[in-house]
């Protein structure tokens, strides 16, 4: 912003030159009137009269020229002192800052914009999907972009496809309530800007020729359950399911993210995470087993996600902990002595 000032003063340098030059032109013809009236002989009163005229609209133009160049020259700014720089850089840092503010509304903005803009260049040929626009900055500089062009019968507020694809997708496992909270809880919303609610989606469903499937059902697959059936199943909470799910203990999907999960369990699943195992010689519980192996906890529970461990679930006090079968192979060896005991007693 400071070299736009810069720039705007040489222009106005310029400018005064421009208006200089033409004051003295018209002096010069002034001067050239009063010579040419002053060498006329009197005698010959029709030349006499027509450069007495031209004498007097010379003067009248050198008046008109010097009280518009006196007006021209007021307008003009002078240059910026280091003061009003510095002024000038501070509103400039803080431009964005008042751009984004929530409190600036949107014709604010547009004053802020036509401050800023000199003019717009827009070059459309035809046969063209994409329209250019030069934009001329106060300060000269020129930035260039693609704008893409119109169509006849689409207006502004058109539903992304994208979305109707997911929603043609989800139609038939998920009723319109459903996605509608879906689509919320992923942050979508409709061409107009508004939330989704089960009537916008029916409309959008019908809008499209998107038929609404099996809604609302279950999707049977072997062992196939939602995360609530999955949980009452196991006996633990909802959470502890998709944690399980997202840790690899359990197979788990969704069909996109922020939809319910689907969550396969077998019977063996049903063993390994639900079994009250007794804790018998060799089933540790995840901190312990975890300090004889040696690793850290996470390690244990990658290990018994690969198969590497057996372990199982138990209920203690109304609460599911693990119990990991640890064998002797497995434990960690102990790490050797730095100094042999026999070795010191001999010294």
């Amino acid at each position: 912003m400071i070299q736009a000032a810069a720039d705007h003063g040489r222009a106005c340098e310029a400018e005064r030159a421009h208006w200089q030059q033409r004051v003295e032109r018209a002096r010069y013809e002034v001067d050239l009137a009063r010579r040419q009236y002053e060498a006329v002989d009197p005698g010959n009163r029709l030349v006499a009269r027509e450069l007495e005229r031209r004498f007097e609209n010379a003067l009248q133009g050198l008046e008109e020229i010097e009280s518009k160049t006196q007006a021209q020259m007021q307008k003009m700014d002078r240059p910026l002192t280091e003061e009003e720089q510095q002024t000038l850089k501070t509103y400039a840092e803080q431009l964005p800052r008042l751009w984004r503010a929530a409190t600036t509304a949107a014709q604010e903005r547009k004053r802020i914009v036509r401050c800023l803009i000199e003019t717009v260049v827009v070059t459309a040929p035809k046969n063209v999907s994409h329209i250019k626009a030069d934009v001329h900055w106060m300060g000269g500089q020129v930035t260039t972009m693609e704008v893409q062009r119109g169509r006849k019968g689409i207006n502004r507020y058109v539903t992304d496809p994208e979305l109707v694809d997911l929603i043609r997708k989800m139609a038939s496992e998920f009723s319109d309530a459903q996605m509608a909270r879906i689509l919320n809880r992923k942050g979508l919303r409709t061409a107009t800007g508004l939330v989704f609610t089960a009537y916008r989606v029916s409309n959008l469903r019908h809008g499209h020729g998107i038929d609404s499937g099996t809604a609302g059902q279950k999707l049977h697959g072997k062992d196939i359950y939602t995360a609530e059936e999955a949980a009452r199943l196991l006996g633990v909470h909802r959470c502890t399911v998709t944690r399980w799910v997202e840790v690899g203990l359990l197979h788990g999907s969704q069909l996109t993210p922020a939809a319910p999960w689907r969550v396969r369990v077998t019977d063996e699943d049903r063993q390994r995470l639900s079994t009250a195992a007794d804790s018998a010689d060799g089933w540790l519980p995840l901190k312990g087993a975890a300090q004889v192996l040696g690793v850290s906890q996470q390690t244990v529970l990658q290990r018994i996600k690969t198969g590497e461990l057996q372990a199982v679930r138990v209920h203690v006090r109304r609460r599911s902990a693990w119990r990991i079968l640890v064998l002797e192979k497995t434990k960690a060896p102990a790490p050797p002595l730095l100094f042999d005991a026999t070795e010191l007693v001999n010294e």
